[in-house]
């Protein structure tokens, strides 16, 4: 399956000459000044990107003010879509509210959504480690991770899974809310986003057949 890659235009309120001082600076990293995705099931859309308003405020409490929009994730197949967050040095971990939504264009209803945190894209995504400082506002969780088609969200350090719902075939659910610490010391990081589509019927009862069938049967 080929991959598509796009890199988005950045809106950094700042002069030139800082512009070019940092490109020209390895990024240490806390404050998000672009984004690229990679994926060969969907496409990205909607995504406006502007500096923080409230840099370092790690552990805010409630909705984060710095704010992330990403209004159009349109998955034609089941499959991840990474998104790579490209940074530069703010002097200490920043709290950002992602805000988005998402297009189900695979013609399968999804019981789920799943977000995770790492480093690369496709095959070569790899986890994000424990006690990174990356992580979706671990270890408080004390803003808001909201998913309006789903009744459950479950938040650990570097994964959140929202079940307990349905976005059907061809729907747009809108509304997804959560957030991320970004910490010092790295130059980017991916949000790794998959829908969880409702098994096809009869799966669970070609699985247990197939048991059956392997299953050596005891001579009398």
């Amino acid at each position: 399956m080929s991959t598509k890659n796009h890199a988005v235009g950045v809106v950094v309120c700042a002069s030139a000459g800082i512009l070019l001082a940092s490109s020209a600076t390895p990024a240490n990293a806390a404050e998000i000044v672009g984004l690229t995705w990679f994926s060969g099931v969907g496409s990205v859309a909607g995504e406006t990107i502007v500096p923080p308003v409230d840099p370092n405020n790690d552990d805010v409490v409630g909705l984060s003010p710095n704010q992330i929009f990403i209004l159009q994730k349109n998955y034609q197949a089941i499959g991840p879509v990474d998104l790579v967050f490209h940074l530069i040095d703010s002097g200490g971990t920043t709290e950002y509210a992602f805000i988005e939504g998402v297009s189900n264009g695979t013609g399968i209803d999804w019981n789920g959504y799943r977000l995770e945190l790492g480093f690369g894209v496709g095959d070569d995504f790899v986890k994000s480690t424990s006690g990174d400082g990356l992580s979706f506002d671990a270890p408080d969780y004390n803003s808001p991770f909201t998913f309006p088609a789903f009744s459950t969200v479950s938040v650990t350090e570097h994964d959140v899974t929202a079940s307990g719902g349905i976005i059907p075939a061809f729907a747009y659910a809108s509304g997804i809310v959560f957030h991320i610490d970004v910490p010092d010391g790295i130059s980017s990081f991916t949000l790794r986003q998959s829908p969880l589509p409702v098994p096809a019927p009869g799966t669970g009862l070609v699985g247990a057949l197939a048991l059956l069938v392997a299953t050596p049967r005891r001579r009398r």
